[in-house]
């Protein structure tokens, strides 16, 4: 699509990103004329670097061990993990009232089993914690990454690719308060693994070019470019079959199927639930109520409840919802939107043991 724009109707395209993959090395933008905006790009990265990266790599680590580590590492951390069940057993861990990985300092979660308001409550009162300079230790999945403006001075980021590895990264010394911030990268061997073939070719291109010794730091440029050479090509022929379902749909007119086959979030796995929090007083709980019943009601009621809704949402695994819908745990709202009829952990949200699904890893 950006193609045709520039080449039939004249368009400029300008592509920013903290995290820029290198898009010239994808066969569909070969041949077009590029410039940086930028002339010395690593000059400008060496001269704003913020931290240092750490790591534990070795076959010993694990969540217990990460958890001590943690306790041992100040009194502001932020730990981010790749799955809400790894989330929740850090957290688990670190609040324990017992054993060596006890931190003294509050102990707060971020999940995607929260819902959107209670996160944003836990985001508000870690930054006044962050702001009076008091302890706060903060578990995480990838969610905190997304935009949202912490600074901690020790970040602790389960392994990942280099794009998260330096969104981490930017949460850590962010303000520049310190020389350096730290940033502990780890991989405990007992951690949450996507059953993905994209994700697992991922991975494999940052093992190759990321990690101590010999190997790169996650915002060395020249490592990122051979990275995501590697990854197209893991991804698929040189990226030249990324998309191109799409493209036959589109050359032969069927944009109903093109609408179905694109989507820019794939909800495929996830499912929205709508929470009433035990918090919330008789007339709060009276007008969510009122909104499922609007949404319920054969009458067209247009986007408003929804976005009303929106606030009070949590999600979960598709297949964690069906089981819930079979206890009687959820009830039926609209299309695939559930109501929560079960219990609500006022720190870890919507959790469970179960093992993880595979669509609550981003890449």
């Amino acid at each position: 699509m950006l193609r045709d724009l520039v080449e039939h109707f004249g368009a400029s395209v300008v592509l920013m990103s903290a995290t820029q993959p290198s898009f010239w090395s994808l066969a569909q933008l070969e041949g077009l004329p590029r410039r940086s905006m930028i002339e010395d790009v690593t000059g400008l990265f060496e001269e704003l670097r913020r931290v240092e990266y750490d790591w534990r790599l070795g076959p010993d680590v694990t969540w217990e061990s990460i958890a001590q580590d943690i306790a041992s590492g100040g009194e502001q951390v932020l730990t981010i993990v790749n799955t809400t069940r790894d989330s929740a057993r850090l957290h688990r861990l670190l609040s324990s009232t017992e054993g060596e990985a006890r931190v003294t300092a509050p102990v707060w979660h971020l999940s995607t089993r929260m819902t959107a308001e209670h996160r944003r409550e836990v985001i508000k009162h870690v930054r006044g914690e962050l702001t009076a300079g008091r302890p706060v230790h903060v578990v995480s999945t990838s969610l905190i990454e997304a935009g949202v403006d912490v600074d901690f001075p020790r970040v602790y980021r389960a392994w990942a690719p280099p794009e998260a590895l330096q969104q981490a990264a930017g949460r850590c010394n962010r303000d520049g308060r310190l020389e350096r911030g730290r940033v502990v990268v780890f991989r405990p061997f007992d951690g949450g693994v996507p059953q993905d073939l994209s994700y697992w070719a991922v991975v494999e291109a940052t093992a190759e070019f990321f990690g101590p010794g010999d190997a790169a730091a996650p915002d060395d440029l020249e490592a990122l470019e051979c990275y995501y050479g590697k990854r197209w090509a893991l991804q698929g022929a040189d990226g030249r079959s990324m998309g191109e379902g799409i493209q036959q749909l589109r050359r032969v007119w069927d944009f109903p199927a093109v609408a179905e086959a694109f989507q820019m979030v794939d909800n495929k796995y996830a499912q929205s639930v709508v929470v009433i929090r035990a918090e919330k007083t008789d007339e709060e709980r009276e007008c969510i109520e009122s909104d499922i019943a609007l949404l319920r009601s054969s009458c067209p009621v247009g986007p408003k409840p929804l976005r009303r809704l929106q606030p009070h949402m949590a999600t979960l695994p598709r297949h964690e919802v069906a089981k819930a819908l079979q206890a009687g745990l959820a009830k039926p709202v609209i299309g695939d939107l559930v109501v929560w009829r079960g219990y609500y952990n006022p720190v870890r949200g919507l959790y469970a043991d179960d093992p993880e699904d595979r669509g609550g890893y981003v890449l």
